[in-house]
This record gives C-alpha cells, structure tokens and sequence, in this order.
C-alpha cells in the first residue's frame, strides 16, 4: 500500500474515534507531504509539522463549527486494481457538485478542478467530503 494511502486511513481513524484534535504518523517517505500539502492547500487540515528527533509528522485536524472539515475520505485505490479517469469523465463529475477528488496524473497528485483546468485524466486515489 502506498504511503499517501496510509496517511489517509490514518486521519480517516482519527477522525472516526475522535481522538483530539491532531494525529502522529511515522514519516516514511516524500509521497507523505505531498498528500498532506495538498489536503493543507484546500483547507481539509489547519497544518502539519516534521519532528525530526523521533522522526514523525503531527497533523492537526482543521474544525469549522464543532465539526471536522473532513466529513468523508473514500479511498477509491486498491491494490489488486486502480480506478482511472479520463478528462471528460472528470468534467462530468465536476458539473454534479463533487467536493474533491485527489487524482494521480503524469504530473503529480491534483485536485480535480486541476485536472480539468489542464486536461488531464489518471488513477483516482480518493474522494474527500
């Protein structure tokens, strides 16, 4: 399973048990901050810190409301098989009001709106609400 697959599970857990307001995971590789600037860049998690003395990231949830801002992470990738899509198929889904879908491209992680706005399709990770 890949690393930025891992980290969502683990705010998925978190965020299920209600346990504070923050969440510690083993660094283990790069893919982790680029799955976490990006969920930081669209307001999902107020921050997350590298602690170099043990190694590990602290992510603190982001709240509006008394509520989490992640309502919902529905991981899309398997590891027997991955889901892809094409440009128009995301231009489709756009128009349905979908919150945010985080797609692997030949460019990097991307939000959909990104995808869309640069025309391209790829492997759907997950989708955030």
């Amino acid at each position: 399973m890949s690393e930025f697959l891992k980290v969502l599970i683990t705010i998925k857990s978190s965020l299920i048990s209600k346990h504070g307001n923050c969440v510690i995971i083993p660094k283990n590789r790069q893919k982790c901050f680029k799955i976490l600037r990006l969920l930081y860049q669209e307001g999902f998690i107020l921050s997350y810190v590298y602690n170099k003395s043990n190694n590990s990231i602290t992510i603190y949830h982001n709240y509006y409301q008394n509520k989490p801002a992640i309502a919902l992470i529905k991981i899309f990738n398997k590891a027997s098989f991955g889901t892809y899509v094409k440009y128009l198929d995301l231009l489709n889904m756009h128009k349905f009001g979908v919150d945010l879908l985080i797609i692997s491209t030949s460019k990097g992680l991307k939000p959909h709106y990104k995808c869309i706005q640069e025309k391209l399709g790829g492997q759907l990770l997950c989708y955030i609400r």
